[in-house]
């Protein structure tokens, strides 16, 4: 783990510090939820029996959506305060970094993470290692303007609460999955196309 990373950590602990007591969630915040389980419901639809890992997985929203649909899902974070959120919820969630992950899954997945590194090609790398089948990946649609206003609002808004972004696109992560023989199945918008599902299946 380089220092970069490290920050990075810190700063996604301190950004879910308090959350056992109250979840900070926005109106805006509670319809984009929306708007995400309602496509990732549609996008899993044929994928049965599967055995799921959420990496990131935050406050566990897209775990409660896999859960509802059927599918084992294991969450890991490297906050502890996002892993006592998850497991308040009854989800199998503990602090691990994506790099100590061997165990490989059926479906891996991964909402909005990646855009937070300098560098991602080595933790989609990492994603695609522990996959079986597939990889999924919620990201925020740069190209869209929507997505670019939004971005731009939460950190005028949130500042220093705000994890950065960096400016990556949709056919950026594209290319690399694809590069390294995961093929793109489905490429959904969400919420006026301000984030982007994107499904890979291994060739």
């Amino acid at each position: 783990m380089n220092t970069n990373s490290k920050t990075l950590y810190e700063t996604w602990d301190k950004r879910w510090e308090g959350s056992e007591e109250e979840e900070r969630l926005t109106f805006i915040g509670k319809i984009m939820f929306k708007a995400k389980e309602k496509v990732l419901a549609t996008a899993i639809n044929d994928i049965t029996n599967a055995n799921v890992i959420e990496v990131g997985c935050g406050l566990g929203h897209t775990m409660e959506v896999y859960k509802k649909n059927g599918l084992n899902c294991v969450g890991i974070d490297v906050s502890s305060h996002a892993v006592s959120v998850c497991r308040n919820k009854g989800l199998n969630v503990t602090q691990r970094k994506l790099e100590d992950i061997t165990e490989k899954y059926d479906l891996v997945s991964s909402d909005g993470m990646l855009e937070h590194f300098l560098n991602f090609e080595p933790y989609a790398q990492q994603l695609m290692n522990i996959s079986k089948d597939y990889v999924l990946l919620i990201q925020p649609n740069h190209d869209s303007f929507w997505g670019k206003t939004l971005a731009y609002l939460a950190e005028l808004l949130r500042g220093r609460e705000n994890v950065f972004e960096y400016n990556y696109r949709i056919k950026d992560f594209i290319t690399v999955f694809q590069n390294n023989g995961f093929m793109i199945t489905g490429n959904y918008p969400i919420f006026c196309d301000v984030f982007r599902l994107l499904l890979f299946k291994k060739a």
